[in-house]
C-alpha cells in the first residue's frame, strides 16, 4: 500500500513531479480545484448531522410526544440532504471539469511532443506503447485528479468527525467504536495489495492479448492464404485464456475486500450494541445515543476502504506521472536551431558532401558525395540494405549525418528551419500511408487551404481523377482506414495527386515494388512523369521507364556511391550497375 513512499529517492521523485504537474495543469484552475476540496469537506460535513438529529427525536420528540420537535427534525433532515444533493451535484462537475480538462492538456501536450520527437526516437519505440502512454496513463491521472483528494477528504472528515462526535457523546462507548479502524486498515489495505499486484499482472495479459490481435487482424489475408485460421485462433484462445485467469485472480481478492471489511465492521456494530446495550441498560447511555453510534459506525466502512484503493491506485498515478515526464524530457536528435534561417525562393540543387550516417552502431552510410542540378531526375540503384532509403531521408533531415553536410542551393540544411525545409518538399514512399476519410481529404493533406478545384486539377495530373470519378461520392467518398477501399493502384495515384497539389521544388520518390495490370501501370508512369518535370527528383527506381529517363543514376552498394552517370554510360561501363541490372532488369527489359 504505501510502495510509493517506501524509498527516499523514489518519495522525493515523485513529489517533484507532483509538484510540476500541479504548477502546469491545476494552477491554472487553482479556483474552481480549491472550490471543490471546499465543499467535498462541507458535503461530508453536512452527513455528520443526521445522526445527532436522530438522537434527538429518538431522545426528546418521541418520549415527549412532540409532534411539532418531530416535525422540525424531519424537515432538518430534508434540508441538509437537499443542501448535501446540490453541493454533490457541483462538486462532480466542477470536479471533473478540472480533471478533464487538465487531462486533456496533458494529452494535446505528450500527443504534440511525440510529433516533435525524431525518427529515431519512433524507431525504437513500438506505436501501442506510445499509444497506451497518450490513453491509458493520461486515463489514470485523470481518475486520481478529482476522486483521490475527494477520497482522502472523505475519509479524514468522515473518521475524524465522526470520532469526535463518538468521543464527545461517550468517551467509554467511543473508544470500542473506533477500535474497529486499525482492523479495517489492516485488512483493506492487505487486500489491496494483494489485488493490485494482481492488476499488474492483468495490464501484462491485457497488452499481450491486444498485440495478439491486433497482428492477426493486421495480417489477415496472410492468415487466410495458408489456411491458418485455426492455429491464429487457437493462440488468441490461449493469451485469451491467460487474461481470463489474471482478471479471475483480481476477482477473487475483491470479493474478499468487500465482504471481510464489512464483516470487520460488523463484529464493531455488535460489540457497540453489546456494551452500550448493557449502559443503555444501565441508564448510563440513551437509546438515541445508541442508535446514533450505529449510525456513525455504518459511516465509516465505505470512507476507509475508498482511501485504501486510492492510495494504491496512487501508486498507478505516480508510475504514469513519471513515465508521462520521461517522455516530456525527451529532446528531440533534431531541432531548429536558435538563429535558424527560413528557406525561400528554392531552386532544386541538392548536394552531399562527405556524408556519414549510421543507425545506433552500425554504419549506413560512408563518405557518400553527391550533387543533384535543379530539375535533374537522381535515380538511386542498387541491392537492398545499400544505403538508397537512407539518402532519401537525410534530405528533409528525418535523421542527421554525425559527420559531413547536405545543401539545399548551397544551404546547409542545418542552417534552416525544419518546416520551412520541409515545405518545399513532398514524398511519395512506397506503400504512402493514406488516412482515414475522403479521396479529397487526402489529396488536400499536403495543402490544408486547398481549393476544390486545385485538388480535382492535382487528380487529374496523377491519372486518378478516372476512377474517382466512377466512385458514388467522387472526391467525397470514404476510403476507410488507411485506404483499404481502394487497390494499390488507386492508392498509388492518390499519394502522387497528394505530392502534386504541394506543388514542391524537391521530390521524394521511392517506387512501389507491387504488381499492377498493365493500364494501371500506363497511368502511374504518365503520372510520375508529369509529376518529376521541373522538380528536383531523387528517386529508389523499381521501374525500368524510372531508370531510362534519369538524368543521373547512382549506383548504391554497402553505403557507398560506386559508380554514377547515365543509364547507357553505366551499361558500356559493364561494372557493378551493369550486372545489377542484367540481374534485376534484365527479363523485364526482353519482355
Amino acid at each position: 500500500m504505501w510502495s510509493l513512499f517506501d524509498e527516499d529517492s523514489q518519495a522525493r521523485e515523485n513529489l517533484r513531479n507532483l509538484r510540476k504537474f500541479a504548477a502546469d495543469y491545476i494552477k491554472p484552475r487553482i479556483g474552481t480545484f480549491s472550490l471543490v476540496q471546499f465543499l467535498h469537506v462541507v458535503g461530508v460535513g453536512l452527513l455528520l448531522a443526521p445522526p445527532l438529529i436522530i438522537r434527538e427525536v429518538l431522545d426528546t420528540a418521541i418520549p415527549r410526544k412532540d409532534y411539532q420537535l418531530l416535525l422540525i427534525y424531519s424537515g432538518a433532515i430534508v434540508v441538509i440532504y437537499a443542501l448535501f444533493a446540490a453541493i454533490a451535484g457541483l462538486k462532480e462537475y466542477w470536479g471533473h471539469e478540472v480533471a478533464q480538462r487538465a487531462t486533456a492538456r496533458l494529452r494535446n501536450d505528450l500527443y504534440g511532443h511525440f510529433q516533435k520527437l525524431s525518427m529515431s526516437f519512433h524507431d525504437r519505440k513500438k506505436t501501442g506503447e506510445l499509444l497506451s502512454r497518450v490513453v491509458d496513463d493520461i486515463n489514470i491521472i485523470q481518475e486520481v485528479i478529482h476522486h483521490g483528494p475527494e477520497a482522502v477528504i472523505l475519509a479524514v472528515v468522515m473518521v475524524t468527525g465522526s470520532a469526535g462526535v463518538l468521543l464527545y457523546l461517550n468517551w467509554r462507548l467511543g473508544l470500542v467504536a473506533l477500535a474497529i479502524i486499525p482492523f479495517l486498515l489492516f485488512y483493506a489495505s492487505k487486500m489491496c495489495s494483494r489485488m493490485w499486484d494482481r492488476f499488474r499482472e492483468v495490464r501484462k495479459r491485457k497488452a499481450s492479448l491486444s498485440d495478439e490481435v491486433e497482428e492477426n487482424l493486421a495480417g489477415i489475408q496472410i492468415i487466410k492464404a495458408y489456411g491458418a485460421e485455426g492455429r491464429e485462433a487457437e493462440a488468441v484462445a490461449n493469451e485469451n485464456e491467460s487474461h481470463y485467469e489474471s482478471r479471475m485472480s483480481v476477482i477473487k481478492w475483491v470479493s474478499l475486500l468487500f465482504p471481510g471489511a464489512m464483516f470487520i465492521n460488523n463484529i464493531g456494530l455488535a460489540a457497540v450494541l453489546l456494551y452500550g446495550g448493557a449502559l443503555t441498560i444501565q441508564g448510563a447511555v440513551s437509546v438515541g445515543t445508541l442508535a446514533a453510534f450505529v449510525f456513525y459506525l455504518h459511516r465509516f466502512l465505505q470512507p476507509i476502504i475508498r482511501l485504501v484503493i486510492m492510495l494504491e491506485q496512487g501508486g498507478r498515478f505516480f508510475a504514469s506521472l513519471e513515465r508521462f515526464s520521461e517522455y516530456m524530457a525527451v529532446e528531440p536528435d533534431i531541432q531548429d536551431k536558435p538563429d535558424a534561417m527560413e528557406l525561400t525562393a528554392v531552386e532544386g540543387e541538392v548536394a552531399f558532401e562527405d556524408v556519414y550516417f549510421k543507425y545506433e552502431d552500425e554504419t549506413v552510410l560512408n563518405g557518400v558525395s553527391l550533387v543533384a542540378e535543379p530539375g535533374q531526375t537522381v535515380a538511386l540503384v542498387g541491392p537492398s540494405g545499400a544505403g538508397k532509403t537512407t539518402i532519401m531521408r537525410l534530405i528533409p533531415r528525418f535523421y542527421e549525418p554525425y559527420e559531413g553536410s547536405i545543401l539545399i542551393d548551397g544551404t546547409d540544411v542545418r542552417d534552416v528551419r525544419l518546416s520551412s525545409l520541409r515545405s518545399h518538399m513532398a514524398m511519395v514512399m512506397q506503400d504512402d500511408f493514406l488516412f482515414s476519410g475522403t479521396v479529397s481529404e487526402n489529396i488536400g493533406y499536403s495543402k490544408p487551404e486547398a481549393t476544390r478545384e486545385e485538388i480535382i486539377e492535382a487528380a487529374r495530373v496523377a491519372n486518378a481523377d478516372v476512377f474517382v470519378e466512377e466512385m458514388a461520392d467522387e472526391y467525397d467518398t470514404e476510403i476507410g482506414k488507411r485506404g483499404v477501399k481502394l487497390s494499390e493502384g488507386q492508392r498509388q495515384r492518390i499519394s502522387i495527386a497528394r505530392a502534386v497539389l504541394k506543388d514542391p521544388q524537391i521530390l521524394l520518390l521511392d517506387e512501389a515494388t507491387s504488381s499492377v495490370d498493365p493500364e494501371t501501370e500506363r497511368l502511374i508512369q504518365r503520372a510520375l512523369e508529369r509529376l518529376c518535370e521541373g522538380r528536383t527528383t531523387f528517386a529508389i527506381a523499381h521501374r525500368l521507364s524510372t531508370i531510362f529517363r534519369a538524368d543521373k543514376i547512382l549506383f548504391v552498394k554497402d553505403g557507398e556511391i560506386t559508380e554514377w552517370g547515365t543509364h547507357q554510360d553505366l551499361i558500356e561501363r559493364g561494372g557493378e550497375y551493369a550486372r545489377f541490372f542484367e540481374i534485376q532488369f534484365g527479363e523485364m527489359q526482353s519482355v
